[in-house]
């Protein structure tokens, strides 16, 4: 029999759970309000459950991180520090599951409230398992950082549940090895292979089948209720801002134009235009946000140039792009790049 489960990021609704554990880690090395620099997040909500940021400013908090330390292996560390409780309800309905599969398709139904970065997906086909993931936005410089987190975090919890080692037999990362690549087998116990072509874990899904000894129908029942209501604040209805926003970031670099948005939202341009502006906004302003996100992305978490920068943001011509970005920040992207990293 086949399960299969997916996990589509929400580029405007991010759990916080994740930097919770983050922040816990670093307390002793990475200031709470240097974690956030630049970020637009308010240190007094991270430990709320009911946070929810973008997924740019994540991935902003990221960069902080790998940029205010040199630890090798961040990712893997922070994983491995992982406990159902950072995860609230969700965790706790995790464990009180009655199998390991049970579990893990559970966790995809609500991942959301957890917010990873990178599109995710399980199979399992008898007694083959597979994770999958691969990146929404391109993160570069992050990748590693994202894969080592969440793989070791999930490798953290499975191991909670069944309270024995994880079955994996080979994972396979989509970057070359870095120097410190004894501490993956350390930390996965399998095979490890680089500069694959894709991002991937298999495993030996016996396991899955087998009763865990944490299940326990009255809290499992309890915690879902929660996770559900939970899921229907992040789930809320978007505006149409939102929901714009959310189809440019889907495709960068190849933004429809205002009569493409028009037709898959099921309304003429005309009618758009008219919806947008009692929302106090355009059609361009919202394409010029959704540009200077990414652009401020790309300059601070990669090292590509100015005119790569320029062609993943769509523009043809970088001095046109130059030209906007001088406008959104009132830098270069160049001079915008210097300064922050220094």
């Amino acid at each position: 029999m086949k399960y299969i489960a997916a996990y589509e990021p929400d580029m405007k609704a991010c759990g916080v759970l994740d930097l919770q554990l983050l922040s816990r880690y670093l307390q002793s090395t990475v200031p709470m309000d240097e974690l956030l620099e630049g970020t637009g997040i308010d240190a007094g909500c991270i430990h709320s459950p009911d946070t929810h940021i973008t997924l740019m400013q994540k991935l902003a908090v990221f960069n902080n991180a790998l940029s205010k330390t040199d630890e090798p292996g961040l990712g893997l560390k922070v994983g491995q520090q992982a406990r159902f409780s950072d995860f609230g309800v969700l965790g706790y309905a995790v464990f009180s599951s009655n199998t390991l599969l049970d579990a893990l398709m559970m966790g995809f139904k609500y991942l959301r409230l957890a917010g990873p970065v990178l599109r995710k997906s399980m199979k399992v086909d008898g007694n083959e398992g597979y994770f999958r993931a691969d990146q929404l936005v391109e993160l570069d410089s992050l990748l590693p950082f994202c894969c080592e987190y969440w793989f070791a975090a999930v490798l953290k919890l499975c191991e909670e549940v069944i309270q024995q080692p994880f079955p994996s037999t080979v994972i396979y990362f989509p970057y070359p090895k870095p120097d410190y690549a004894a501490l993956y087998e350390e930390t996965f116990q399998c095979e490890v292979v680089f500069d694959s072509e894709r991002l991937e874990w298999q495993f030996n899904a016996e396991k899955l089948y087998e009763s865990l000894p944490t299940a326990n129908a009255m809290t499992l029942t309890q915690c879902l209720k929660s996770c559900d209501e939970m899921l229907a604040k992040v789930n809320g209805a978007l505006t149409l801002n939102e929901k714009i926003t959310q189809m440019l970031l889907e495709r960068p670099g190849q933004y429809p134009s205002i009569e493409v948005l028009s037709s898959e939202l099921g309304m003429s341009s005309r009618t758009l235009r008219r919806h947008l502006k009692t929302e106090n906004t355009s059609y361009q302003h919202i394409l010029d946000h959704v540009r200077y996100s990414l652009a401020r992305h790309y300059l601070l978490s990669t090292h590509i140039s100015i005119e790569e920068v320029s062609e993943r943001v769509g523009y043809s011509d970088s001095a046109n792009f130059r030209q906007a970005f001088r406008k959104w920040s009132g830098h270069s992207p160049r001079a915008y790049r210097t300064q922050h990293l220094a």
